[in-house]
Order: C-alpha cells, then sequence, then structure tokens
C-alpha cells in the first residue's frame, strides 16, 4: 500500500518553523524592554529622592555638614556610601549587563537585606527602599543573562576567597549589634533606620566580594564596589571615632587595609602566575557548563 502525504501538515508545520524565530526576537525584544525599563525607573527615583543624601559623602567632610547633620554625621555618610555602591552595582547593568553579572547579584543582595531589615523592625523609610527593591528585583529575573546569572566566569581566586571570610567575621558581628540597637525604639537613630542601613553598610563587602571572589562575569568591578563602602567607612571611623557608628581608629585602618588587599588582589591576580591569587574553574568537572 503506498503511502500518503498530508501537504496541508507539511506546510503548517514548515511555517510554524519559519515564524519560530520571529517569536523569539519578539521575546527577546520584550525581555530587554522589560530589563531596562526598571532601571529607567531607578534612575528616576534616584534623581526624586536621593541628590541630597548623596552629596553628604562630599559635604558632611565640611564644618557645614557637620553642624547639619549633628550626631547622625556618621550614620548619614554611611547611609550615602551603601546606596551610593547599591545603586554603581544596579545601573552597571545598563552597558553589556552580560559582563556585569558579578554586580547584579550584589546590588540585589545589598538592597534585599536593607529592605527586610526596613520593613521586619518598621523603621527608617520603607516607601523609598522598597521601589528600589521591586525594580531590582524585576531587573534581576528580566536580565538578558537568563540562566547564565548562574554560572561562574573562567577562574575564581582563592585568596580573595580567603579574605571575605577573614572579613566576615567582624562583618557579621558587626551586623549583630546594628539589628540589636534597632529594637531601641526611645534611640532616634533606631526610628530612622540608622542601624539597619549601617548592617547594609557591612553586607555590601560581602556580597560583592564573594560574586567577585568566586568569578563570576564582571568580578573585577565587583571588587571595586566590595572595596569602597570598607575603605570609605574606615575613613569615617578614624575621622569621626566618637560618632555612633564608629569602630574606631583601629579597626578603621584594618577597613582600609582590607579593601587595599582586596582591590589589589583583585587587579595583580589578571596577570599574576599563582594558583593562590586566580584559578582556572575545569569546566569538564562543572555541572552547569
Amino acid at each position: 500500500m503506498g503511502t500518503t502525504t498530508n501537504d496541508a501538515t507539511i506546510t503548517d508545520a514548515e511555517l510554524e518553523l519559519e515564524d519560530a524565530p520571529e517569536r523569539r526576537s519578539t521575546l527577546a525584544r520584550a525581555r530587554v524592554g522589560i530589563f531596562y525599563l526598571p532601571l529607567a525607573l531607578a534612575g528616576v527615583m534616584t534623581v526624586a529622592f536621593l541628590p541630597d543624601l548623596l552629596a553628604t559623602l562630599v559635604t558632611g567632610w565640611t564644618a557645614d555638614g557637620a553642624a547639619e547633620l549633628g550626631i547622625h554625621r556618621l550614620h548619614v555618610m554611611g547611609i550615602a556610601t551603601v546606596v551610593s555602591v547599591f545603586l554603581l552595582g544596579l545601573f552597571a547593568q545598563a552597558y553589556q549587563p552580560k559582563k556585569r553579572v558579578a554586580s547584579m547579584w550584589g546590588a540585589f543582595l545589598v538592597i534585599l537585606a536593607v529592605t527586610a531589615g526596613t520593613v521586619w523592625y518598621g523603621v527608617g523609610r520603607p516607601e523609598e527602599v522598597i521601589p528600589f527593591f521591586v525594580v531590582t528585583g524585576i531587573a534581576l529575573v528580566a536580565h538578558p543573562a537568563g540562566r547564565t546569572l548562574f554560572r561562574r566566569g573562567d577562574s575564581y581566586s582563592p585568596a580573595l576567597l580567603a579574605l571575605v571570610a577573614v572579613a566576615a567575621v567582624p562583618l557579621i558581628a558587626f551586623v549583630a549589634t546594628q539589628l540589636s540597637l534597632t529594637t531601641i525604639t526611645s534611640d532616634s537613630h533606631a526610628t530612622m533606620g540608622h542601624y539597619v542601613m549601617m548592617a547594609g553598610l557591612a553586607i555590601a563587602p560581602l556580597a560583592y566580594g564573594s560574586f567577585a571572589a568566586l568569578g563570576f562575569d564582571g568580578w573585577r568591578f565587583a571588587s571595586w564596589l566590595a572595596a569602597l563602602p570598607m575603605a570609605y567607612y574606615g575613613l569615617m571611623s578614624i575621622a569621626f571615632p566618637a560618632q555612633a557608628g564608629s569602630t574606631g581608629t583601629m579597626w578603621g585602618i584594618a577597613a582600609i587595609l582590607w579593601a587595599i588587599a582586596f582591590v589589589a588582589i583583585a587587579e595583580y591576580s589578571r596577570v599574576g602566575p599563582s594558583g593562590i591569587l586566580r584559578r582556572e574553574i575545569e569546566r569538564s568537572n562543572y555541572r552547569d557548563n
């Protein structure tokens, strides 16, 4: 018996195959739009909510800034620091986001920690914090890197991992102390959300530093974002030892030295031959390849 062929079925199948690339292209464009829209909204919110805060990174060092900020000087400048580092990680995604995966994760973890603390303790300005968390979450979900968000690059740094581990002990202790102070309702620093934000400042080096050390794409930029808050906080602790939030001169110096070491190792590991500084990932043993 001869075999018959349904020409209509073949035609429909061929048309479906022909339309598939176009549908994928449409979905890709839609995803890109969904990704960049929250970045644009974050930019608008930054201009609307944050110019005065970010300016304290400079004005806080002046006599007028000291008079204006008073007992909240270090806290406000610390908050400006963690907000700046978060925004740098987020806005870095506007250009070649597939090469900025490490800083995307760092920004998300920072805003997640700050939002969780703000909402849990009912302090600060949730009306400003939560929108930034929402737009960052949308950007993460719609990120052009897709599933490779969870995939490391070609190498990692044992030395940077060691530095992150060393810093984790005092930083986690600092976070615990700050959060315990948040429960003191008679403390104006607590009700204004300062302690929660300072906890976020301590989490930022761990968040960015971990993904930089593990070798996620964009690890070099993330390593700088890990070091910046540590160095700036160290300077503030040395300059304002009597202010709430300061850990004093010795810890301030330690923070600055850690930041310098982290950036130095990250930069030198790009060209240095040592396996301690940077080690290639064996792809044959890497399940997510």
